[in-house]
Formats: structure tokens, C-alpha cells, sequence
């Protein structure tokens, strides 16, 4: 099922559509029907935009309206086969469309945005806190972090002023109990060993002043 993920459908009318929504609808899809592309706005909130073109002169309203707003979600047009689409960035279908082929290429969208919302930016990798891992630009490899590794560095990402070991160790393990800042150490040590090129020499997580800080530029 594919419960809460919402598509925004714009068509006047056309029975293929009608009964397309039907099935996604019965697949757990939330659909707004609009009429008219200059409405889309109205409704845009991190959904899926389906676009069904039956004319030259839609293809032409359509293009100009993407052409004026800045719409920054997935674009899904459904067509004539008579009509060339050259609409940038959108995923074109043309009847008969299967649906299993269809949710696919919607999941593939709502995982890759997902993953999107669930990481943090960094100048050579991407830390994904949802997972547990992280996952580097230069060659896509994945790392996988412990839990404690997880929380350390998300907190570490959400707190740019830095934190004392005493505040890491109350908010990363979660209770007042004093424990011995070599369990800390040990943590920040086994992290930079992920993280760092030389963890002997950080340049990414940090110790300033008596607090640590990420180095996210």
C-alpha cells in the first residue's frame, strides 16, 4: 500500500484518467483533481504532480506555466501518442499504461525523497540517520554506523555551537548517570575511523575549547 503519498492530477475530462485515479486510489493514493495547471500551486506541498495532455495547445499552456514557476517536485505526463513531449525532468507515459509499472517509478520517487529528508549534507559524504549510515560522493561506498554513532553525530550536526563531553554524554546516551568520558572517547574514536581520513588528525569532528564540533564545509 502506498498510504499517504498524495498525487495532485490535473485533466478535464478524459476516462482513462478517471479510471487510472480509481486504481491508485484503491492503492492507497491521496488524489487532488484540478482542472486547469495554473491552480497547481494551490496544492503543491511535496507531492507528485500527473499531468494528462491531450492537445498541442495543452502541451503549450503547460510548458509555459513550468516555464514561469518553480515547481520542485516529480512531474509525471500522460499523453497522446500523436503529441512529442519535451517537458524537462518529467517521466512520460502514454496509454496503455500498466499500473504495477507505474507505482513502481511513484515508490522509486517516494524512496529517493525519503532518503532525501532523512540525510544531512556533508563536504565529502551524506550521512543518512534514518539507516544508520553513511554513504561517500567519490565512490558510493556505504558505512554502516552503530546506533550510538548514529545519535552522536546527528547530534553533533544539530548543535553548531558545539557541546561539552558532559552535555554528549547526557543527550547521546540519554540519562543523568556520570559515566567515564573514556566511553565517550572511545565512541568519538571509533566514529572518526568512519568519518575521517586520518581520525589521528580529525578535520571533520573536532575538539575546540573543551567542545566538540563537526566541521560540515
Amino acid at each position: 500500500m502506498l498510504n499517504k503519498k498524495k498525487i495532485i492530477a490535473i485533466f478535464k475530462k478524459n476516462y482513462f484518467i478517471e479510471e487510472l485515479i480509481t486504481l491508485l486510489e484503491d492503492e492507497g493514493l491521496q488524489i487532488k483533481k484540478i482542472n486547469n495547471v495554473e491552480k497547481v500551486n494551490e496544492f503543491i506541498s511535496d507531492k507528485i504532480v500527473l499531468i494528462d495532455i491531450d492537445s498541442k495547445k495543452k502541451l503549450e499552456s503547460v510548458k509555459k506555466f513550468l516555464q514561469q514557476k518553480v515547481i520542485n517536485c516529480p512531474i509525471f505526463v500522460i499523453h497522446e501518442e500523436s503529441i512529442k513531449i519535451d517537458i524537462e525532468g518529467a517521466s512520460i507515459f502514454n496509454p496503455p499504461i500498466l499500473l504495477k509499472e507505474f507505482i513502481s517509478q511513484i515508490n522509486k520517487i517516494y524512496t529517493k525523497n525519503e532518503n532525501l529528508n532523512n540525510s544531512i549534507k556533508f563536504k565529502n559524504f551524506q550521512f543518512n540517520f534514518k539507516n544508520y549510515e553513511i554513504i561517500f560522493d567519490s565512490n558510493n561506498q556505504k558505512i554502516k554506523l552503530t546506533e550510538l554513532e548514529s545519535r552522536l553525530l546527528k547530534f553533533l550536526s544539530e548543535n553548531v555551537k558545539g557541546s561539552t563531553k558532559q552535555e554528549l554524554l547526557l543527550k547521546v546516551w540519554g540519562h543523568n548517570k556520570v559515566l567515564d568520558t573514556h566511553t565517550l572517547e572511545s565512541l568519538i574514536y571509533r566514529l572518526r575511523k568512519k568519518i575521517e581520513i586520518n581520525p589521528n588528525e580529525p578535520k571533520l569532528l573536532i575538539l575546540k575549547e573543551k567542545r566538540y564540533f563537526l566541521d560540515k564545509n
